[in-house]
């Protein structure tokens, strides 16, 4: 296990809040730079988390 639960939590929420800022200011490039970093987290948090439950 590469990161316990609460880490990837943490991570998730990081992402997501990224997300929702990055739109807000997407009309600028550090706001699609946000956005992607905030999608890669999540996308990790998920894909690490499935890889723990499904092995």
């Amino acid at each position: 296990m590469l990161l316990s639960n609460t880490t990837l939590l943490i991570l998730f929420i990081l992402g997501v809040i990224a997300c929702f800022i990055g739109l807000g200011f997407r009309d600028r490039n550090p706001g699609i730079v946000l956005m992607g970093i905030g999608f890669l987290a999540v996308l990790y948090a998920v894909i690490q988390k499935a890889i723990e439950t499904f092995g």
